[in-house]
């Protein structure tokens, strides 16, 4: 059974509970980060805890743990489970409010682990399917608890392609990002992926930086039509990694199998992990 961290302790999550005064369950106040480990190390664990902490900065929530006390939590966390791989998912809730509603700054933190379940192998060698959804999320760089529209488009996407794993968010005609994810198309020689208006994804960082070592990257918007017109395309997260797409709608991408600069954005993927669990990197 795993072992999750409230408020100060750590205990088996049967036993893990939160207040139903917590902000987070009366008003969905709340904001959350998630990430994984390679080799027992959790990946680009600083990198997740600056965003958690700006995702809560956004919204003004307090969140008074500096970014060392956080990366302590959490590794005490990991170890306290021994799992061969981890799934980490750190919250920080309201706390108690004023009347039930405004914050009084006693904010709760939790972060839960559980063992890594990777995603179906057919997702790898097949390919995925998406569909698109008209969504503008608002303040789309803070990563909240609040979820009810992802799973409204997400809903929405299984009725119109029940093997649909991802809704696309499209705004005035232009691609953003995925419920859980973000994207990449490619197109005759080059990578393409939004550069705004958009959850900054950890997975997404890593993955420009592997594309622009080689210089084949452009930070721009992209178009409904451009992406369901690309050659190639992926979604990117911390728990999905690298997916191949190859099918938005009705529309086939490519020869409808994951392209080859796919595959080769997913070894090296692949080799940039294994080179960071073997380096025993922490924060």
């Amino acid at each position: 059974m795993s072992v999750f961290y409230i408020d100060g302790e750590y205990m088996e999550a049967a036993e893990a509970r939160v207040p139903a005064t917590d902000l987070a369950i009366l008003r969905g106040f709340g904001v959350f980060d998630a990430l994984r480990t390679y080799g027992g190390f959790p990946f680009q664990l600083g990198a997740h805890l600056r965003r958690l902490m700006r995702s809560a900065a956004l919204i003004d929530l307090a969140c008074p743990w500096d970014i060392e006390e956080l990366g302590d939590i959490v590794l005490e966390a990991v170890k306290r489970n021994g799992f061969p791989e981890s799934n980490i998912r750190i919250i920080v809730t309201g706390g108690e409010g004023e009347r039930s509603f405004l914050p009084l700054g006693d904010s709760r933190l939790l972060v839960m682990v559980t063992p890594c379940e990777a995603p179906p192998a057919s997702w790898y060698e097949d390919g995925v399917h998406l569909a698109t959804t008209e969504l503008h999320r608002h303040l789309p760089e803070a990563k909240t608890i609040n979820y009810i529209p992802a799973i409204m488009a997400q809903r929405a996407a299984i009725q119109r392609d029940p093997k649909a794993i991802e809704a696309i968010y499209i705004s005035e005609g232009i691609v953003s990002e995925g419920t859980r994810s973000n994207t990449f198309i490619f197109k005759k020689d080059r990578w393409i992926t939004p550069k705004d208006g958009l959850l900054l994804g950890i997975t997404r960082a890593e993955a420009i930086k592997l594309l622009e070592a080689e210089g084949v990257l452009e930070l721009r918007d992209i178009t409904l039509d451009e992406y369901r017109a690309a050659d190639e395309i992926i979604l990117t997260s911390s728990t999905k990694e690298i997916v191949p797409v190859v099918r938005v709608d009705d529309a086939t991408i490519g020869a409808g199998l994951p392209g080859e600069m796919t595959r080769r954005l997913m070894r090296q993927w692949r080799a940039m992990t294994e080179a960071y669990a073997a380096a025993g990197i922490v924060l």
